[in-house]
């Protein structure tokens, strides 16, 4: 039986439809999964959802309220979906404390740290003088910097490389981490480029870059995506 992983979408309020990028359903496919796209109206569904569900991929989009981090909005804080925020913030603490596989990509891989208490910073600029360029001018499947990965980690375990080129379309960053959440991988400007969770019973894994749009081009990096489908088709073993 093949595992059911639901995929967050973006909503346009303009068009009033629910919009997702075909590459993740086709990473989860191409994985083994069987992908299941997730609206973001119904908080009070999360619960009966995460039930049916043997993983949860974070997919990317605008970014989170400044409020889930204690901070007020900075004139550098983008559009944000407040819907979007409190159901996919709500669907990962119940995914994290249910040891429910997450794969947290981009804006995904940020709302699985505010999940867990951590904080995000509204702009890189802040954080660091001399930034990379991480809103690349590039196809969105081309790699543009290299990102260390730390010794030991499930990234480096995954990938079984020290050192990856990356594609990158973002603006903020991690900040403070969460509850057992450590750093896998950073940029040479200190940007964090990967987390994931200590809790052993977790298979919870965040990237900043889009794996999705690379493995077309670099098909070692779709080993992102077939490692967290063998964490999600153990899930659902031992659901039965």
């Amino acid at each position: 039986m093949y595992p059911l992983i639901g995929i967050t979408c973006s909503y346009d309020e303009d068009t009033k439809k629910f919009t997702i990028g075909d590459d993740y359903v086709q990473a989860i496919q191409a994985a083994g999964g069987v992908p299941l796209l997730i609206p973001h109206r119904s908080n009070e569904h999360a619960a009966s959802l995460l039930t049916k569900l043997d993983g949860v991929l974070l997919s990317g989009g605008g970014d989170i309220d400044p409020f889930y981090f204690d901070e007020e909005p900075l004139p550098v804080n983008g559009y944000i979906d407040p819907l979007r925020d409190s159901f996919e913030i709500l669907l990962t603490r119940m995914a994290l404390e249910q040891g429910v596989p997450v794969l947290g990509i981009c804006r995904g891989m940020q709302v699985i740290n505010v999940a867990a208490g951590g904080g995000i910073c509204q702009d890189i600029s802040l954080m660091t003088n001399r930034p990379l360029q991480h809103s690349q001018q590039a196809p969105r499947w081309y790699a543009t910097h290299n990102i260390k990965i730390f010794k030991s980690s499930l990234l480096q375990r995954i990938l079984g490389r020290d050192m990856v080129r990356v594609n990158s379309f973002h603006h903020q960053m991690i900040d403070n981490l969460g509850k057992n959440i450590v750093i896998s991988a950073m940029a040479e400007d200190n940007v964090v480029e990967a987390i994931e969770c200590t809790d052993d019973k977790n298979f919870a894994l965040g990237v900043q870059f889009h794996p999705e749009n690379m493995y077309f081009k670099y098909p070692f990096i779709l080993s992102i995506f077939i490692a967290f489908i063998e964490a999600c088709t153990q899930f659902l073993s031992s659901k039965n």
